[in-house]
């Protein structure tokens, strides 16, 4: 039996989001200032005020790309991410994104949503609408297809106790994750102040991910020009995965998983191979730590995820890791993504594994967790 394959990590953007979505259902005191497509002498552009978001639809500032990224958008091309566009956008037009999903050879997605927009916004009352109006187009989308979606909620990250309330709302319409912007946030997630939705999430069984948004490297001083600009650019893309190391030591040493036995996080698009050093590295510095009665690796073992793309030792290192704790997504629809090459990919990167392993990485943790049918 051909196994099924769902991706634990696929994005929805603001670009492909209906132009209209925030003014139309956004609070009447707030839609002039919601973002909203406009037609700028540098084409159509979303804006929220005289604030730039960003292009609309497929076009793409191409001078942002790496080579990977330009032969990635050259195979979307072949496999026609940019056909029928009439029907819509194909990220947000559930036949056109099924369709690629066929595609693919895969049978599902969890969607992870445009988490950057509310630090963008600078307004903790519009980024909260944001999320709000945002959160309920994504149940509505997921809701007509459940087989084939799983919406992530965006959380609000500017107050605690605001994040809870948002989870514990969509937890009631559908939605079967969320994910929090931990960059940006006033305080560290092992302040204890985070307590509030870390019990939210225990009690509504729903995973909170910290999708990776990259380490900062020191930067050169704004005097020696832009010289070292791509070397910086290559810097931070090559640690960009690394973030998961500050989310998943926070979590655990911080006592979250011990006050919370139920509360799941995922380090979206985190990556594998650096996790045995971390987690060993935490057993052998943290252990008997006061407030953890397991090993840090053990609450890893019952709380914790990551999930990766395109990693080839990937398959060597998730025995070390946990082969219930590894999920794979394929990124789908961002040009650094795998698609349409998918099953290509997970051959790459899994080929070692036993097939019930592989099985458990590709499908069956993602379906447990976010409550796929298998």
């Amino acid at each position: 039996m051909k196994e099924r394959i769902i991706s634990g990590d696929s994005h929805i953007d603001l670009r492909f989001l209906p132009s209209q979505l925030f003014t139309d259902n956004a609070r009447p005191n707030l839609r002039g200032r919601m973002p909203r497509v406009v037609d700028t002498p540098n084409g159509r552009r979303w804006m929220a005020g005289i604030i730039d978001m960003g292009v609309v639809g497929v076009e793409v500032d191409k001078r942002t790309f790496s080579t990977e990224m330009s032969h990635r958008w050259k195979a979307m091309q072949d496999g026609g991410f940019f056909d029928d566009l009439d029907k819509g956008y194909h990220p947000t037009n559930a036949e056109l994104r099924i369709r690629d999903q066929d595609k693919d050879g895969i049978r599902g997605e969890v969607l992870y949503g445009p988490l950057r927009v509310a630090a963008t916004l600078k307004d903790p009352e519009l980024g909260n609408e944001f999320f709000r109006v945002y959160n309920d187009w994504l149940a509505g989308f997921c809701h007509a297809n459940p087989d084939r979606f799983a919406g992530l909620a965006c959380l609000p990250n500017h107050d605690p106790k605001v994040a809870a309330d948002e989870l514990r709302r969509v937890a009631k319409i559908g939605l079967k994750g969320a994910d929090l912007g931990v960059g940006g946030a006033p305080k560290p997630i092992y302040h204890k102040d985070w307590d509030v939705l870390w019990k939210a999430a225990d009690e509504t069984r729903l995973p909170i991910s910290f999708h990776t948004t990259g380490l900062v490297p020191m930067r050169v001083s704004s005097g020696d020009g832009p010289q070292y600009d791509e070397v910086f650019h290559n810097i931070r893309t090559v640690l960009f995965q690394l973030s998961g190391a500050e989310f998943a030591t926070s979590a655990i040493l911080s006592g979250a998983c011990q006050r919370f036995p139920n509360f799941k996080f995922v380090l979206g698009e985190c990556g594998v191979s650096w996790l045995p050093y971390v987690l060993d590295r935490m057993d052998h510095e943290c252990e008997g730590t006061e407030g953890l009665k397991l090993k840090p690796s053990e609450y890893w073992a019952r709380q914790g995820f990551t999930t990766f793309q395109m990693e080839p030792v990937a398959g060597d290192l998730v025995p070390m890791v946990g082969e219930d704790n590894v999920i794979w997504g394929s990124d789908y629809p961002h040009q650094d993504g795998v698609w349409p090459d998918s099953l290509k990919t997970i051959d790459q990167c899994l080929g070692s594994l036993n097939p019930k392993a592989r099985r458990k990485v590709v499908c069956d943790n993602t379906a447990r967790l976010y409550g796929f049918k298998t």
